[in-house]
């Protein structure tokens, strides 16, 4: 499987007029108050006045995203005015937005290249503009073809055109959309590896995806397998996979190019490539989302890819925990008790609460082995936090306040949300077990999320920085206003390369 996810290729074309052989001009800008008229003159000149001519008709000051199409007499035959919203709603996510639109157009119009006129995103004044325009439309432009026999529904080139004549606007416009594209391709692999099925991806061939990617990135990759990770006493991943043919794992992929650096993130994710939920069985209705249950393992993967691409000057190891929760003779069962690689056993009340068994083992295995100053687990793990927070935000739960507090203002920044819930030592109560040390589930519905955060906590060791995020909500959407629209998302990707390159700063 190649690491370039299907996405928008974007070539930057410098020139001082969009004299592109594109099949549109895209021309975003702020309508309301309306446009400079340089600003607008500047595209009237090559394309016939049609421009201000579209402006004159159209309603100024709609939401970001309106899209006004005409034709033009000038070598450019087709204008598209992409509305950026009035003046004081103006946000980086509004451009985004609107962006993803222009890129919704072009696939329904069955294009392949178009120009980008970036004199009306300059004009804005958003520091983050160009950043912001590249991701909105590689997120949208994404669509998952692996397996269509007619695979053309992505444009392959968009061309952007900056202002010449000013070096400092085109170096900048360079540099977010460099960055922008690389983060974009790796929300797109993420969003790619999430699509996948059970019968592709299992976690031998996750194993050797990532395996594939360590060598295209120059990471250092390692396997557990199921043979050493029960020399090591894994029990809640091996029990979680032990129902499959195909066997559990454990990824580690490692970026170091600090070696001297004490500061060490270590990312944590949860891939279950599919969920049955084993004996405590899932409904039919919906059950083939489950291959969606990888999504926390595909945004490591995802994650340090960026970050060696970026070249970030931080270290970050990635450990993936990757089972198949199926249904045998071999499977575990509600009753169950197991003993965990930290030597706490658990009581098995329902195999469907399989997620926090396996990370709990990897985050056991990442803190015995890889000397973490922080970590950072990131899972679809509860149905709860859907309950609780809608497919707004992820929750996050943590033993640390600033660790907290600093993915908090990095969600913000990259619209990847996030909302705090508590691991207050009441909740304890709600997993104490009877026959064993704890339960991996209450058995009611009350406080489920915060029930999974609290099952984690068990395994952090005393005085560790952790931070749990759950996306169980916010890994996929229906179709949506979201620059991704309908499927996986990526989320947590974006989140992560902001929280590594603001670790990367002195």
């Amino acid at each position: 499987m190649p690491a370039e996810p299907n996405g928008t290729e974007f070539e930057f074309v410098a020139g001082q007029k969009p004299r592109t052989p594109s099949d549109v001009l895209l021309v975003p800008l702020v309508t309301k108050p309306r446009p400079p008229l340089p600003l607008v003159k500047a595209v009237d000149d090559v394309c016939g006045d049609a421009v201000s001519a579209l402006l004159a008709v159209q309603a100024a000051g709609a939401e970001a995203g309106h899209l006004a199409h005409t034709t033009s007499a000038g070598p450019l035959p087709r204008i598209l005015v992409v509305d950026l919203g009035p003046t004081e709603k103006l946000t980086g996510l509004a451009v985004r937005q609107a962006a993803a639109s222009a890129a919704r157009w072009l696939i329904a119009e069955k294009l392949t290249s178009g120009a980008v006129w970036l004199d009306g995103l300059a004009s804005t004044g958003l520091n983050e503009c160009f950043r912001e325009w590249t991701l909105g439309m590689a997120l949208a432009g994404f669509r998952f073809t692996e397996f269509l026999k007619n695979n053309n529904k992505t444009p392959k080139k968009v061309r952007l055109q900056p202002r010449a004549g000013d070096p400092g606007l085109v170096r900048r416009a360079m540099g977010e959309i460099k960055t922008a594209t690389t983060i974009a391709a790796a929300v797109n692999y993420a969003r790619r590896l999430a699509h996948m099925p059970g019968n592709v991806i299992n976690p031998q061939t996750l194993a050797e995806e990532a395996k594939r990617l360590a060598r295209l990135c120059g990471l250092k990759y390692k396997l557990v397998d199921a043979a050493e990770a029960r020399r090591m006493g894994m029990g809640g991943l091996l029990a979680v996979g032990g129902g499959s043919a195909h066997a559990p794992c454990l990824i580690q992929l490692e970026y170091r190019p600090r070696p001297d650096s004490r500061r060490n993130t270590v990312l944590v994710g949860k891939a279950i490539t599919f969920d049955t939920g084993g004996y405590s069985i899932k409904p039919a209705a919906g059950l083939e989302g489950l291959k969606f249950d990888k999504c926390g393992g595909a945004a490591v993967l995802g994650t340090l890819q960026a970050a060696s691409q970026l070249g970030l000057p931080c270290n970050v190891a990635g450990v993936i925990g990757a089972a198949e929760n199926a249904i045998s003779e071999r499977a575990y069962r509600p009753g169950d008790i197991l003993t965990m690689a930290s030597g706490k056993t658990v009581e098995v009340i329902s195999t469907d609460a399989e997620g926090r068994l396996v990370l709990a083992d990897a985050l056991w295995y990442a803190q015995q082995h890889l000397n973490p100053t922080e970590i950072i687990d990131i899972a679809t793990l509860t149905g709860g936090v859907n309950v609780a927070l809608g497919k707004v935000a992820a929750g996050i739960m943590s033993t640390d306040d600033e660790l907290a507090g600093v993915l908090g203002e990095c969600g913000r920044a990259v619209h990847e949300r996030l909302w705090r819930l508590p691991l207050w030592d009441e909740y304890r109560d709600l997993i104490k077990g009877t026959d064993a040390d704890i339960r991996n589930s209450s058995g009611k519905r009350e406080a489920q999320a915060i029930v999974g955060g609290m099952f984690l906590k068990e395994f952090i060791a005393k005085g560790v920085a952790w931070a749990h995020v759950d996306i169980a909500a916010v890994a996929t959407l229906e179709e949506s206003n979201s620059p991704t629209g309908k499927g996986a998302t990526g989320f947590g990707v974006q989140l992560l390369v902001e929280y590594l390159r603001r670790a990367a700063q002195p």
